[in-house]
């Protein structure tokens, strides 16, 4: 297969022009070995698409940390699992990180096995498509930060704090993207540690967002979950395959979040077992709260290029009756893909 070709199966939104430079067959690399990808273009204009490749004959751990030319980290380090012998596109991997004016930046990947990647860079004013090769880097390897990964799954992790949301200039919204495999999805699982800051003082009842886990946009939902607190005292849950935000799924029930305390959501998707759990624990206390629900679809079809998507906090005065949750702090987001 050409490489043209195999570019335009990649990434077909980018092939509308030629591609300007082919590049060399991949370049193995050994597991536990670095790699970076340099000068690689982020802008309004211009879109960065990585490919990861595992050589090896069985699934393959990868690591993934994204920065500026200066080496100014571009949000959370990332680990993810790739299927034995798969390409794995991540389209336009610098979206929302860098401002529209642009930047130089570069990435920096490493598996446990053997391994490739290399970039794509497209100019939507040119047409222009740059492969960009890897090169291997010294020192020391980027590192594979995860929990464990379930037998039957393909794992995905952005751990320690990713978010403390802060007013305007601040970021009042944190996102974490993974790029997620085409394949049918059965089950879909997300967990996240959460600390309770201060409630929203102009509406402390209002929705303040524990998380938004949508593949690509808000129509494919596997999970959504706020905590309302006092004057309330809920936990707020969403949910729904191919449903506009009207009609989506609404599971509510009682709940005292506490200011100060840390709580670990896992949020349970299993469309085959047709069964929907959010288990909210208290890490201190081991106190358990749980949310039942029934998924729409028995099974999800991830499209090629899809991203799994986790947002955290929301904006001021955006959408009535949800709020900022400035002083919170997300972390630890895990997310599993169990594919038929």
């Amino acid at each position: 297969m050409s490489r043209t070709v195999l570019y335009c199966l990649l990434f077909a939104a980018t092939c509308t022009a030629g591609v300007a430079h082919a590049g060399a067959d991949d370049v193995a690399f050994r597991g536990g070995q670095t790699v970076s990808l340099q000068g690689l273009a982020a802008s309004g204009s211009t879109a960065t698409h990585l490919a990861f490749v595992n050589l090896a004959a069985t699934d393959n751990r990868c690591a993934l940390a994204l920065a500026t030319a200066d080496g100014a980290s571009l949000g959370q380090e990332m680990t993810l699992t790739l299927r034995a012998l798969e390409t794995r596109p991540f389209a336009n991997v610098f979206e929302g990180l860098i401002g529209a004016s642009g930047a130089e930046a570069q990435a920096t990947i490493s598996c446990e096995r053997e391994f490739s990647a290399y970039a794509l860079v497209a100019d939507a004013a040119t047409g222009r498509l740059d492969r960009v090769e890897p090169q291997e880097t010294a020192g020391q390897a980027t590192g594979f930060k995860s929990q464990a990964c379930p037998a039957g799954a393909v794992c995905f992790d952005a751990t320690g704090v990713v978010h403390v949301p802060e007013p305007p200039p601040g970021v009042p919204v944190g996102r974490v993207t993974f790029p997620a495999p085409a394949a049918v999805a059965k089950r879909l699982r997300l967990s996240i540690d959460v600390t309770v800051g201060p409630w929203y003082p102009q509406d402390p009842s209002g929705k303040h967002l524990i998380f938004w886990f949508v593949v690509n946009k808000n129509i494919d939902m596997p999970g959504l979950l706020y905590f309302l607190g006092p004057g309330k005292g809920e936990a707020f849950a969403r949910h729904g395959i191919g449903l506009k935000h009207p009609q989506k799924i609404k599971i509510i029930k009682p709940f005292t979040a506490k200011v100060g305390h840390t709580y670990h959501v896992d949020n349970d998707y299993d469309m085959a077992g047709q069964s929907y759990t959010i288990t909210i624990t208290d890490t201190g206390t081991g106190e358990v709260t749980s949310l039942h629900g029934r998924p729409n679809v028995p099974s999800y079809t991830i499209k090629a290029n899809s991203k799994f998507i986790v947002d955290m906090g929301f904006f001021p005065d955006k959408v009535p009756t949800e709020v900022p949750s400035y002083g919170w702090t997300y972390a630890n987001v895990h997310v599993e893909a169990y594919l038929k």
